[in-house]
């Protein structure tokens, strides 16, 4: 086709489709590149959410009875213990709420200064008198189910709950006893055959708490877990309801 002919055709209209499909092939283009550039600055929502937790616990002060040949009561001064634990959130179902399952693990420790005092009754019938600090570690994991929401774009809350195994030890530290009436060579049982011991049960869990977006997929917030079970420190104080509140500061990312 010569340039008479490409002349005649663009005049004739021949050409006149190609012009007219151009506009909405740049369109299509533009749109790509819009799509692939969202997606590719989408936040990652496919991974689990991962918290990481420091706060104090405050056990619940108590009265504790010890089994066996020497009987009575003894008063349980829990101090608060450190307290640090970590937490997942697998979404099954996601949107403006999500839901899924909660699997994690906390850990709570005190040196000293957890107080005991009381009277106890040994074999042979005197009374003891016993003032005792001890040290007291736990460690927990659990899986339980959970709930997350949007209150906007930049805060959601949560709240969770199940079963729970937790291990416990219990040591004595700088431990005194005075029996009454004295004794030179106190007869009967002794009041604590060894200075530390250990547990394991079964127990449950709660928690819940708010979180502030920060930056992209990451939060900071505030939280509060409850946690039941009991344990039986049979070589020391006997069995103890471990329970009480757990308050929190929070650090979540999403993986």
């Amino acid at each position: 086709m010569d340039a008479g002919q490409w002349a005649s055709a663009i005049h004739t209209g021949y050409l006149t489709p190609v012009k007219h499909r151009l506009p909405t092939v740049c369109s299509a283009l533009f749109f790509a590149l819009h799509v692939t550039t969202t997606q590719a600055g989408a936040p990652n929502e496919s991974g689990p959410l991962v918290q990481i937790s420091f706060g104090i616990l405050e056990l619940d002060s108590q009265t504790a009875s010890k089994d066996g040949e020497s009987q009575g009561a003894l008063d349980i001064d829990f101090s608060t213990l450190p307290s640090g634990g970590l937490e997942a959130e697998y979404a099954f179902a996601k949107g403006w709420v999500h839901w899924g399952l909660n699997p994690g693990a906390n850990v709570s420790w005190k040196t000293d200064d957890t107080r005991l005092s009381g009277r106890l009754i040994d074999g042979s019938g005197s009374t003891v008198v016993l003032e005792a600090d001890s040290s007291l570690f736990l460690a927990e994991i659990h899986l339980g189910g959970y709930v997350r929401g949007r209150l906007d774009d930049r805060i959601t809350t949560y709240a969770a709950a199940g079963p729970m195994v937790m291990y416990g030890s219990h040591d004595l530290n700088n431990e005194s006893s005075t029996y009454a009436p004295p004794q030179i060579t106190p007869s009967g049982t002794v009041v604590f055959e060894e200075t530390d011991s250990s547990d394991i049960n079964i127990g449950y869990y709660l928690r819940a708490g708010i979180d502030f977006r920060i930056q992209q997929n990451q939060y900071i917030g505030f939280g509060v877990r409850y946690m039941s079970t009991e344990l039986d420190f049979n070589k020391t104080v006997g069995k103890l309801d471990i329970k009480g509140p757990l308050y929190l500061l929070t650090f979540t990312t999403q993986l």
